[in-house]
């Protein structure tokens, strides 16, 4: 009933045109302490403390307890309990914790600190385990299957550590320099590697003109904030006693910050009416989001080299491009190509290659010779690219591509004599790059290198690889499966020099991993004089997974005013296998937008997000929109997926049916609560109300199902 009223009076804001928040994923709880933390006293008094927090994780925060210890000195303490405690705190939900401190009365007029300790806990979470007999072998139930109890996961414990300060004032002549307001801008969540603004705003509370102010921030540092333009340090003549200032900083954070609070200190120095130089200290917070997608991702692309059959003692040219499509640089890159099996093909130029870095979005065009050794056998000679790389953020990754080179060697001595040997001498896909979970056409081209010798009754049967990559194979599960064929085929005969293609379909798996994947073609033949020859040759087939983004329901009301405020929202997933670039949501149609893009960046397989936009339209009638997504998947390729919606647009009602008052005044004297039970205006809104409620759990219910599916 609590969470109804709740989404109740989150729909009542919606209508009047109050901003609300949207619904966000359940993670970990963050406490910050959200007030000014300097308060004001003189000797002998006894003073109240509130300490205002604020959740601004996205989780529960349960068994809220601070505790507040006195200044070093024994000058000021805590009068009384020195414990207070909230029992639970929802995300973006604030609380107060009270105190009340004593000062000394022998206490001088000057700043004093005292510290305070916050400790929560998240939610408990729960876990299956296996239940098993005193021989350690599982129980079944009555049904065969095996059994389980739930055991609970402790919560883990949270700590956040602020200092108050006490101002302690002894005459009506002092000066009271407080910051009553703190500015995060533009927005209270700070990006890995972007300059913002902090602003303060200065109050002088005291009886006196506060001169000579001197400002400047603590706990800069070039692995967290540092200053983006300027110096440490600001300087204001005077504020007169009651008197406000405005001074900011412009701050730059790093690319290697960590995610979560990070606090800095805002160091004032001034001077009271006597001349004393008073020092005060205020710590606040700023909050960085995590800097997953912001690396830099190199991919290997236009890849240039023969494709025919080349003599021995030849040329080779291999070229291609790689590109950044990350969002961060990419640092110490080394490219390198070489051959695996020397003794065909060797280097004939520089293999490896090193570029500094690689900017987002660009590219570099590299060329490798090498050359076909005169023992090279007729066959295929793999040759290895690849490339190594750090990032900004110090991840180090790695890119491999293989491409093979097909060389012909001249026959030896007697072309009468000697075995005929059968190879593949080309081979191609269709499509080229071959999708996990899709069907793919390959052809293959089947040689007979003798000159004079047939080779016939000819039996070629195919195996594929696990799966999985080497580190992780899949046991009993293959790469490929042919379709509505079998593995093994038949070719009576092959002439002297001649070739003969196949072509079979065959299947990918969905779970693929994508790389270049090897399946083996085993030769069984015989030569003219009925002797049965054997032979194995290696076919390499790119594989790549689909990019695969599905979205949850669309919250949208279908019924709005004009001018008037719509929320338009929706949870999207990642549930392919590979990362999703350069993402961005729009909001797209011919209507005004609040919030109307999110640029998501680097998508992670297995990752959730949520969108919630305004939409206001211009005119009355039926008005079409979308939400837009649009990304670059594994290949480099961009992509895009739209979820449209309707809304019927109405003229909003005129302006006399609104007085101004809730509920209208003339109402309320014409029969009193008949008057507001009559009125069109409440009953408008409860309608929407209702629809809006039932909506949201509408939503909830296709949201689990999802959630159910995907789990399956």
């Amino acid at each position: 009933m609590k969470r109804f009223l709740s989404i109740f009076l989150a729909a009542i804001l919606v209508i009047l045109q109050v901003p609300s928040m949207g619904f966000a994923y359940r993670g970990d709880p963050n406490i910050i302490i959200s007030n000014s933390t300097t308060y004001q006293g003189k000797p002998g008094e006894s003073i109240s403390i509130s300490v205002d927090l604020k959740n601004t994780g996205y989780g529960y925060a349960t068994d809220v307890t601070g505790n507040l210890s006195g200044d070093s000195t024994g000058m000021v303490y805590v009068d009384g309990s020195s414990f207070d405690s909230i029992r639970s705190m929802r995300d973006r939900e604030s609380g107060t914790l009270s105190y009340r401190v004593k000062i000394d009365p022998d206490a001088e007029g000057k700043n004093y600190s005292l510290p305070i300790e916050i400790t929560y806990y998240g939610e408990p979470d729960y876990r299956k385990i296996q239940v098993t007999d005193k021989d350690g072998k599982p129980e079944k139930d009555d049904d065969g299957n095996d059994k389980y109890e739930e055991e609970i996961v402790q919560p883990k414990q949270y700590t956040t550590k602020g200092t108050i300060n006490i101002r302690v004032t002894q005459d009506k002549t002092s000066s009271q320099l407080i910051v009553d307001k703190v500015d995060i801008m533009p927005s209270s969540t700070v990006q890995a590697g972007e300059v913002i603004a902090v602003g303060f705003n200065l109050a002088n509370n005291g009886n006196a003109t506060a001169e000579d102010i001197k400002v400047s921030l603590g706990g800069l540092s070039g692995e967290g904030f540092a200053l983006a333009n300027g110096v440490n340090s600001k300087t204001i003549q005077s504020i007169n006693s009651g008197g406000k200032k405005y001074v900011y900083f412009e701050l730059k954070s790093s690319k290697k910050i960590s995610s979560g609070n990070h606090e800095l200190k805002l160091i004032l120095s001034y001077k009271d009416k006597k001349g004393e130089t008073i020092t005060d200290e205020s710590n606040f917070f700023i909050t960085v989001a995590g800097n997953q997608g912001q690396s830099s991702n190199l991919i290997i692309e236009k890849l240039n080299y023969p494709t025919g059959s080349i003599g021995q003692n030849k040329e080779i040219t291999v070229g291609f491009s790689i590109r950044n499509q990350g969002q961060s640089d990419a640092k110490d890159i080394i490219v390198e190509a070489k051959s695996t099996d020397p003794s065909g093909v060797v280097p004939k130029s520089v293999s490896i290659v090193k570029l500094n870095s690689l900017a987002p979005q660009d590219s570099q065009d590299l060329e490798f010779k090498f050359l076909s050794t005169k023992a090279a056998e007729t066959k295929n000679y793999p040759i290895e690219i690849t490339v190594r790389y750090t990032d900004d953020l110090g991840k180090e990754d790695t890119v491999n591509q293989f491409v093979g080179v097909f060389v012909v060697a001249p026959e030896k001595g007697d072309p009468t004599k000697g075995k005929p040997k059968l190879i593949i001498d080309k081979y191609s896909f269709d499509p080229q790059l071959v999708k996990a979970g899709e069907n793919f056409e390959m052809t293959l081209s089947f040689y007979n290198t003798s000159s004079k010798k047939t080779v016939k009754n000819i039996k070629i049967f195919l195996t594929a690889e696990a799966a999985g990559s080497n580190d992780n194979q899949k046991a009993g599960s293959s790469a490929f499966t042919p379709v509505d064929s079998s593995n093994t085929f038949y070719i009576d005969s092959i002439a002297p020099k001649g070739r003969v293609e196949k072509t079979i379909t065959m299947f990918t798996v969905p779970d693929a991993v994508a790389k270049t994947h090897i399946i083996t073609a085993n030769f069984e033949y015989e030569d003219n004089d009925g002797t049965e020859l054997k032979d194995v040759e290696l076919i390499g087939v790119p594989v790549v997974q689909q990019s695969r983004l599905e979205t949850g329901e669309l919250g949208v009301y279908p019924e709005a005013s004009v001018g008037q405020p719509l929320p338009v929202s929706l949870e999207f997933y990642n549930t392919g296998k590979v990362t999703l670039y350069n993402m961005m949501v729009k909001l797209e149609g011919d209507f005004q937008t609040e919030n109307g893009s999110y640029y998501v960046g680097n998508f992670d397989s297995g990752g959730s997000e949520y969108f919630e936009g305004t939409v206001i339209p211009n005119a009355p009638g039926e008005l079409t929109g979308a939400v837009v997504f649009t990304y670059e998947d594994s290949t480099g390729q961009p992509q895009e997926l739209r979820k449209e919606f309707t809304l019927n647009v109405t003229d909003m009602p005129p302006a006399e049916e609104f007085p101004g008052e809730f509920p209208p005044e003339d109402n309320m004297n014409q029969g009193g609560i008949k008057g507001i039970l009559t009125s069109k205006w409440l009953w408008s809104i409860l309608a929407i109300v209702a629809a809006s409620v039932g909506g949201y759990f509408f939503y909830k219910k296709k949201k689990k199902q999802k959630e159910e599916a995907l789990d399956e």
